[in-house]
Formats: C-alpha cells, structure tokens, sequence
C-alpha cells in the first residue's frame, strides 16, 4: 500500500526525534544547526586543538572548564636552632635518706626548685673550700694503721645513701660540675652533690 501523500513513516519520524535529541544536548535555544556542523563538530578532537567556531545567533559554544591554580602557602621560616649548652636535662642522684628529707623539706618550705637547692649548696662548698668539705665528709676509715697507709675510702662519705633525686641542669652548667667534682678528688657527681647537700640543708647532719 502507498502511504498518503505528506505523511511521513514511523521510520522516519524516530529519525528526526533522535536528531533533535542530539542538538538540544549541545545546543540551547534557537534553531537546529545544519547537519554539516555537526560532523564538523563531532570530528574535532577536542576544543583546545581548533580554534573556537564563530558564534552564531542562538549557538551557546562550550568555554573549557577554568581549573583553579593552587594557591601556594608561603614557606615558615625555619626557628633558630637551640644550643644543647641550653638545654635543661633531668639528672639523677642519691643520697641519704636523712639528707632526702632536709631536701624536701627546705623545698617545701621555699620557693626554690630542686636545681636552685643544688646550685645553693655547690657555691656554698665552693666558698668553704672544696678539699675541707670532702675532709669533713669522710668517715673515720675502720682499719687504721700507724706502720701501713690506709687508703682513702670514697664510697663511704657522708649524704651517700639509697634515695634518688633529681635536678636539671644545663649542659653547660653540668660542665662546671664536672669540673668542680674533678678538683674536689671524687669520682662522680653523685658523691659530690652528697657531701655539698649534707653540710648545707639545715637540720642535723649525717653522723
């Protein structure tokens, strides 16, 4: 059978409908663009590669999308370095009980910390005289000889004893210690932080 006259097929009528569907997708408004744009359009390979298409009444042209640059922070500066000589580190050390608690008790009575309470006592001995305070400090040896020399006894002196406690000094200020433990003839800081806590602290001293 002939189909009337004017009357398009279902065929054709599918056709147009997709046509149209695909220029309202890229195009908004205004009237469809002839079919050679399109190819035009579809064979290009991307809108940075051609050079924008003239604009035409009713043609919107795509604009590539604008990336946000990102912002750049600004470096910090690097803070000084801190010496080491400056840097305060918890040292231990042990001393009587009895001078532990003269320790604490000067503490809480104070308003002194536990390395200005040591400081106190260094100077004190420094004043005094290192070699008389280590002489005071030693007990009198058990074994005694007039024939044969005894020899000096640094382990049992008085303020030696089983209880810790702790200061912090400087690097610096642990080396004028050092020095100070070396003029006084003691081996270690311990023994000599015993003896100049023991003759400073008020209260009664190690027998």
């Amino acid at each position: 059978m002939t189909p009337p006259k004017n009357k398009k097929t279902s065929d054709q009528d599918d056709e147009q409908s997709m046509s149209d569907e695909g220029v309202g997708n890229l195009f908004t408004g205004g009237a469809a663009a002839p079919s050679g744009a399109l190819a035009g359009w579809a064979a290009s390979p991307s809108p940075a590669a051609q050079p924008a298409p003239a604009a035409q009444p009713g043609l919107v042209v795509p604009r590539p999308p604008v990336v946000p640059r990102p912002t750049q922070e600004l470096a910090e500066e690097p803070a000084p370095p801190v010496s080491d000589a400056d840097t305060a580190k918890p040292v231990g050390f042990y001393v009587s009980t009895n001078v532990a608690n003269r320790f604490r008790k000067l503490r809480k009575q104070s308003d002194l910390t536990h390395t200005q309470i040591v400081f106190l006592a260094v100077e004190d001995a420094v004043e005094k005289g290192l070699t008389q305070v280590v002489e005071e400090a030693r007990r009198a040896p058990k074994f005694q000889s007039k024939l044969f020399a005894v020899a000096t006894n640094n382990t049992d002196l008085r303020g030696l004893g089983p209880v810790q406690l702790q200061y912090k000094p400087t690097r610096a200020q642990r080396a004028v210690i050092d020095g100070l433990v070396t003029e006084a003839g003691l081996p270690d800081h311990t023994k000599f932080l015993a003896v100049v806590l023991d003759q400073y602290l008020p209260g009664r001293r190690d027998a």
